[in-house]
């Protein structure tokens, strides 16, 4: 029970850390809106890491070492933001509220999200994947080792270095650092907390992307969002978007699978709409910079979906028409996966 607390907590630690860093976005790249801080948080506090852990675990620094520096340079970013941010995070939290239809469809989905979050984490409990000794074993032997992912789960062989194939991949340091500092149980923390947290982030994903096609129609909005969730839950498919968010919700892939494409979508939908503010073009970017610290599959998916996505956009009203500021907007939201696609050839 005590653990089911504190991983409930945890989850909710999560979620405010996630909006503390939205804050730190610019004053331009802002929308204003507490989904989009929230998710824009997350997708910076990945990037953040990703850049101070990957040159960590390349050097094969400890994870004492790592858990330091990093809980050092959380804690600067959050006394800045409280000292210097304190506007942006009120501003967003005003936006949550307005009409009545609007405030019953917020409490509506707020209900269906936590709800769902508890439901799959209940279901994620039950289950073991094949994948779980990468996203479980792993930060669980680097805690044990005190390395940066250089134990082989399944044998506990102590490695030179860490495995090739994931060494881009720093997601499950993360959890490392939470197991270490907080002491609370592996499972506990990776399928509760973790996936409660993406859960509701997902929730907000989808919010912004019903927000895209119907504006201010909150009732449509709701029944979008509703719909979708059941899509997901009922429309099983092995390997497919479904299954990753039904069942294997906190697992890296997982997470590119059905949040990092259902943001990206949001936020194109956003630049067709004609929305003049930079934040969509900033939430893109982001994507394409914190993704390979959960999965390799961001090298290729992110990209392809971002430019897919916004090439017709940029085709006929950018290049057609010559307004050459969108072509460079879509070529610098695309820099980031090509830069770590150049460095996994390197390293």
């Amino acid at each position: 029970m005590t653990n089911m607390i504190m991983g409930t907590l945890l989850a909710v630690g999560y979620l405010v850390m996630f909006w503390l860093f939205g804050a730190l976005v610019p004053e331009k790249f802002q929308s204003g809106k507490f989904p989009v801080m929230c998710i824009n948080g997350f997708l910076l506090y990945y990037t953040l890491f990703e850049i101070v852990a990957f040159p960590m675990k390349y050097l094969c620094c400890s994870l004492k070492q790592l858990t330091v520096i990093w809980g050092c340079l959380l804690i600067l970013l959050v006394l800045f933001v409280i000292w210097k941010r304190r506007r942006v995070l009120a501003d967003s939290v005003r936006t949550i509220p307005g009409s009545m239809q609007k405030n019953i469809s917020v409490l509506i989905l707020l209900l269906v999200a936590v709800g769902l979050a508890v439901l799959l984490g209940f279901n994620i409990n039950t289950l073991s994947t094949y994948d779980s000794n990468n996203y479980i074993g792993l930060p669980v032997a680097s805690v044990y080792s005190n390395t940066l992912d250089r134990v082989a789960p399944y044998s506990g062989v102590l490695l030179k270095a860490p495995e090739q194939f994931y060494i881009m991949n720093t997601d499950t340091l993360q959890s490392a650092i939470v197991y270490q500092v907080l002491n609370i149980h592996p499972l506990m923390e990776r399928k509760w907390s973790f996936t409660i947290a993406m859960v509701i982030l997902f929730e907000m994903g989808l919010y912004q992307c019903a927000n895209g096609f119907f504006k201010k129609k909150e009732a449509e909005k709701t029944v979008f969002v509703i719909l979708a969730d059941l899509v997901l839950l009922f429309s099983y498919s092995l390997g497919g978007v479904s299954q990753y968010f039904a069942y294997r919700t906190y697992e890296g892939k997982a997470i590119i699978a059905y949040l990092y494409m259902t943001v990206i979508f949001g936020f194109c939908l956003a630049i067709y709409r004609k929305e003049t503010s930079l934040w969509p073009w900033c939430g893109l970017f982001l994507c394409g910079t914190g993704g390979i610290a959960f999965s390799n599959s961001a090298l290729f998916i992110v990209p392809c979906m971002i430019g897919a996505t916004l090439f017709p956009y940029v085709l006929c009203d950018g290049i057609l028409k010559r307004q050459w500021h969108l072509l460079k907007r879509y070529i610098i939201v695309l820099l980031p996966s090509v830069f770590w696609m150049l460095l996994s050839y390197l390293v």
